[in-house]
């Protein structure tokens, strides 16, 4: 699905969403088809669902956001330092 789509298809709704296909651009991820895990009508609900299952399968890029945004405009986080191995 486009954002466009889910937009119609869950108005006014928080959605947990996997990206399956995305690029980088400007500092920006760009997420070209998108997957609907979940909707809810609380923030906190979906943002515990987005927790959970990025609990159990880290390497899935999950996000959640509410609808009534035109645009999912996801900055990239540059990571430095370590990470635990």
């Amino acid at each position: 699905m486009l954002w466009e789509q889910v937009r119609k298809a869950y108005p006014d709704k928080w959605v947990v969403i996997e990206a399956i296909e995305a690029h980088s651009e400007s500092n920006y991820r760009i997420v070209d088809e998108i997957a609907v895990i979940d909707s809810f009508d609380d923030s906190m609900e979906a943002f515990r669902r987005h927790h959970e299952l990025h609990k159990q399968k880290p390497n899935r890029e999950l996000y959640f956001f509410h609808t009534s945004r035109e645009n999912l405009d996801i900055r990239e986080k540059k990571w430095t330092g370590l990470r635990k191995i």
